[in-house]
């Protein structure tokens, strides 16, 4: 949608038009993920259904997924895993 509301600037220089296109494509899933699993957790709290000690370990390994989505995007995008890593590709 050529939106960079949520983006730096610097982030549409860094990928130039093509790519930041793509990066955007990218955010979406894993964003997406993020809050469909703060909801489902929430959920599963208020409920009570599990122990303190399962809860946050599944909270923690379920979390690692978007985690590493956005990592992968940012090396498929850019070269980099991260964007404030400068000589870093």
């Amino acid at each position: 949608m050529k939106s960079d509301y949520f983006l730096s600037k610097k982030t549409r220089i860094l990928l130039g038009e093509e790519k930041f296109q793509s990066y955007q494509k990218g955010l979406v899933f894993p964003n997406l993920f993020t809050g469909i699993l703060i909801i489902c957790m929430t959920i599963v709290e208020k409920l009570e259904i599990l122990q303190t000690s399962t809860f946050i370990a599944l909270y923690i390994i379920l979390a690692i997924i978007p985690i590493i989505l956005l990592i992968a995007n940012n090396k498929i995008n850019t070269g980099r895993y991260w964007f404030w890593v400068n000589d870093f590709k």
